[in-house]
């Protein structure tokens, strides 16, 4: 009773963490991770909440390491804020707290979380942000029809403080969400420099 009430708890833990993780949502949005990015983020969710029961030695580096990699690999998108580092620390904390039974505590700080925000569902529709028609200066340079792809390189929150937990100075919180894509630049004409989003 008691392992299966871990599994069930431990997995509410993971899906609060990831919902709450401002970052992942911007890749979403920004379609970073294609029209299919909502289903590949909860997928991504159930795999570390699988990867973390399912491995009792887990280095908070192995995890972050497993993480970047996904951020990479499937939204081609690096974290530079610190994040993911923050959401490794928790997500293991959070385990040994949840094998020792210290749901109330758990509780406690998970309840000052924001609670609107479950959209790691598939009933939960996601607005993907549109691009801006740039410039006529891009259309020039790059005539591929990818100019979304060169915007939302960084994105301001609006000064939305969506930081996981209470950060011990403002300077390491989330107020800004520094998702920077992985570039490749290519020079079609001396003078221009178009830069693409990189290719899987």
């Amino acid at each position: 009773m008691a392992h299966a009430e871990f599994h069930k708890n431990f997995r509410l833990i993971v899906e609060k963490i990831f919902n709450n993780w401002q970052n992942l949502r911007l890749a979403v949005e920004h379609g970073m991770g294609g029209r299919n990015g909502q289903q590949v983020a909860i997928e991504i969710v159930d795999y570390i909440y699988k990867y973390c029961i399912g491995n009792e030695n887990i280095s908070e580096g192995e995890l972050q390491q497993v993480l970047e990699e996904l951020m990479d690999e499937e939204f081609n998108t690096i974290c530079e804020d610190g994040s993911i580092i923050e959401i490794c620390q928790n997500l293991l904390r959070y385990k040994q707290m949840s094998l020792r039974g210290q749901y109330n505590e758990i509780e406690s700080e998970l309840i000052k979380l924001p609670s609107d925000k479950e959209w790691l569902n598939p009933n939960v529709k996601i607005t993907y942000a549109s691009a801006d028609g740039d410039s006529s200066t891009e259309d020039e340079a790059n005539n591929t029809g990818d100019d979304d792809d060169t915007d939302d390189m960084e994105v301001d929150v609006e000064g939305k403080t969506d930081s996981i937990f209470d950060c011990p100075s403002s300077s390491q919180c989330i107020t800004q969400s520094h998702i920077h894509q992985k570039k490749e630049f290519i020079e079609p004409d001396p003078g221009w420099t178009t830069v693409r989003r990189k290719k899987k």
